[in-house]
């Protein structure tokens, strides 16, 4: 299942081999004084940090009583690798904070290298970039496949067909229909699905969902609203979705 998952990754995203994980040689280095969740961390000087290229489960979210599948495990590992009180090598991301006013960096390993492909390669969480912070897409996606592939952390369990509430989602489904249009790509599937591609994904990743058959299966991920036939997902990055053989 991996070496299939591999491949179609690669044929869905040609480039994706040729572009490594970077290490870092010019970093700043920050005193951790709490690890918040499995994706962010609150520094002695209070700031506070949101890693860019990975979403794990949530710990505390708005209407729930229990942590989502997969939260603490995320924490933990996350505790091990940075204790409290210990440093961290950060490298600040091009947009440097979110809508919540946390400042989004990449955190790196002891040598250099991108923590969170070793957190996508776990399971912890998945693969999750925001324009204009989505540099190293094709390593990351890489690192996450072998996750997804091995039924990992959160890729342990069945993922749904269709959505089940507005927001973003992450689907796997059997192909129905494909069109092509000046507009773009549509793609038909159970349950009164469709994925539409968007303006801002790329010539080659259109060509490569045009070229879907009936009855393949497709991952993606992204934000899905009701409509009056079903429901509805753009698609605007290449990472947000990959055929399964």
């Amino acid at each position: 299942m991996l070496l299939r998952l591999c491949v179609a990754l690669l044929v869905f995203s040609p480039f994706s081999a040729a572009f490594a994980c970077p290490q870092f040689s010019q970093y700043e280095t920050v005193n951790v004084k709490k690890v918040i969740d499995g994706d962010t961390v609150l520094l002695f000087d209070g700031r506070r940090i949101r890693f860019v290229g990975i979403d794990t489960p949530e710990l505390y979210k708005k209407g729930r009583l229990a942590p989502e599948p997969g939260a603490l495990a995320a924490r933990r590992w996350l505790r091990n690798k940075i204790p409290e009180r210990s440093q961290m090598k950060l490298v600040f991301a091009m947009e440097r904070r979110d809508d919540y006013g946390r400042l989004l960096a990449h955190p790196l390993t002891a040598d250099g290298r991108l923590l969170v492909k070793s957190m996508l390669t776990a399971g912890l969480g998945e693969l999750l970039l925001i324009p204009p912070n989505h540099g190293y897409w094709h390593c990351l996606l890489q690192a996450e496949s072998i996750a997804y592939g091995r039924r990992l952390g959160i890729w342990s369990q069945n993922l749904p067909r269709v959505p089940a509430r507005t927001g973003w989602q992450r689907l796997r489904f059997q192909v129905h229909e494909v069109h092509q249009g000046r507009g773009g790509v549509t793609i038909r599937a159970a349950g009164g699905l469709k994925v539409r591609t968007g303006k801002r994904l790329s010539a080659q990743s259109r060509r490569a969902l045009g070229r879907l058959q009936a009855g393949e299966h497709l991952f993606v991920r992204g934000h899905a609203r009701k409509t009056a036939d079903g429901w509805l997902l753009w698609i605007n990055h290449p990472w947000q979705f990959h055929r399964e053989k």
